[in-house]
């Protein structure tokens, strides 16, 4: 017969030695474990707190490649929070969520609970570039490019430019100069069957663009305008020198640039010296060796960025990306997607997906190609962060407009750069803008 009340015979019954031992045994492995998921939990947390907002990258001018496409993105694809979509699924204007999402923002900034978006922004909120809580496409979107400063910047076209177009895809990519154009220009003619056309850039067409690190495109931007603009390019050159009746159309605004360098070996001669190739007689190292200038290239662009008001360049090349993707009326143009050369081969790869299906294979066995890669002609090291800081206040309009933040070498100094969130009533929305405007340095 079963004992009746066993179960409290047992629980009465004294614990043996062997019973307590597996309990503190228990007990033991209990906390070693509970120990070991703190430590993985505490772990993760640190990580992911990291990758919210990755490091941006500070390093001036040394950025060999026009595309870097292994590196990770401070932003990839992006898409307008809350906008409307068109048939692939992205981003095709303006969204009033947008709206609502500023406003929300700036009534916790000013502590205002109440006032409604037209009267928090009566009086202009300053802001730091970088921290406006709203994708890259969104805050371009809100962006406003003074013609009355900007006018030598914008696209005489306005909405209706020449830019490679794929029919089958109703595709178009605006390029930007120093911002991956030269890879866009062979993805959409040899991947997506595109061709250079004049076209409008409205709906139902999906317009893409890709941007840059305005502190790292500069430095591409000043070289790129350096070689083309030399008194020896012959080529589409406004400022060339004809060496036989040393007679020129035009004078460069900033002539020192090239003094003492009267040919492109002469410039090679100060980047590459004969003393440091391996073979002193032979250029051919030159195209891929690190720059060995002493100082002379680097002072001239300090020099440059001193005396450039910001205001008039002097070659496409240093036009800055938002008055390039804004309309004669410095309002931005129509745009369906925002990438970053940063991300370029996986933005690039996952545009092919979208529109050519999963299954895609580039044609182009290397996959995304990288634009022209060299190594900066001038030393970066050499660069002073007084340069690098006057750099971002002339390209202030690109990093308010495009939400990128600040680069460590620009955050600090007596004079503070900021943003400018103001209210537009021509479009009856929030307006972006850079806190100061470029101008020549005191």
């Amino acid at each position: 017969m079963p004992v009746r009340g066993g179960a409290n015979i047992i629980a009465k019954q004294k614990p043996t030695k062997c019973s307590t031992r597996n309990v503190l045994k228990f007990l033991l492995a209990l906390t070693l474990g509970l120990f070991a998921a703190s430590l993985f939990v505490t772990f993760n947390l640190a990580t992911s707190a990291k990758s919210v907002h990755p490091p941006v990258d500070t390093n001036l001018i040394e950025e060999p490649r026009e595309l870097r496409g292994k590196k990770k993105s401070t932003s990839s694809i992006e898409i307008g929070q809350g906008a409307v979509s068109n048939s692939n699924g992205v981003t095709t204007s303006s969204s009033p969520d947008d709206e609502k999402i500023i406003l929300q923002w700036v009534r916790d900034q000013r502590n205002d609970k109440s006032s409604s978006l037209p009267d928090l922004l009566s009086t202009p909120f300053m802001y730091t570039p970088g921290s406006l809580p709203l994708s890259q496409l969104s805050t371009f979107q809100h962006c406003y490019s003074d013609p009355s400063i900007y006018s030598n910047h914008l696209n005489n076209g306005g909405s209706k430019r020449r830019a490679p177009y794929s029919e089958n895809h109703k595709l178009a990519l605006v390029l930007v100069p120093k911002s991956g154009s030269s890879t866009g220009r062979f993805m959409m003619k040899h991947e997506f069957e595109g061709e250079e056309k004049v076209v409008s850039l409205e709906p139902p067409l999906n317009v893409i663009a890709f941007v840059r690190e305005p502190l790292s495109r500069f430095g591409s931007q000043y070289e790129e305008a350096y070689v083309r603009t030399a008194p020896w390019q012959k080529s589409d050159n406004p400022f060339y020198l004809d060496p036989n009746t040393n007679m020129q159309k035009n004078q460069h605004p900033y002539t020192y640039l090239f003094e003492n360098i009267h040919s492109y070996h002469d410039y090679e001669d100060v980047f590459c010296p004969p003393s440091t190739r391996t073979n002193p007689n032979s250029r051919k190292e030159c195209i891929d060796k690190k720059s060995a200038e002493n100082g002379t290239l680097a002072r001239r662009l300090e020099r440059f960025v001193s005396e450039y008001d910001g205001r008039s360049p002097f070659d496409v090349h240093l036009k800055f990306q938002v008055p390039l993707l804004s309309d004669n009326d410095g309002y931005p143009i129509y745009l369906t997607e925002l990438h970053n050369t940063t991300n370029s081969e996986e933005d690039w790869t996952a545009i092919a997906k979208r529109y050519m299906g999963d299954d895609h294979a580039f044609k182009n066995k290397d996959g995304v190609i990288e634009g022209r890669s060299y190594p900066r002609r001038l030393n970066s090291e050499l660069v002073s962060r007084d340069a690098q800081k006057r750099i971002c206040e002339l390209a202030l309009i690109d990093y308010c407009c495009l939400n990128f933040p600040l680069p460590e070498v620009c955050v600090d100094g007596e004079k503070q750069l900021t943003c400018k969130l103001d209210y537009d009533e021509t479009k009856k929305r929030a307006r972006v803008q850079p806190g100061i405007f470029p101008q020549k340095e005191k």
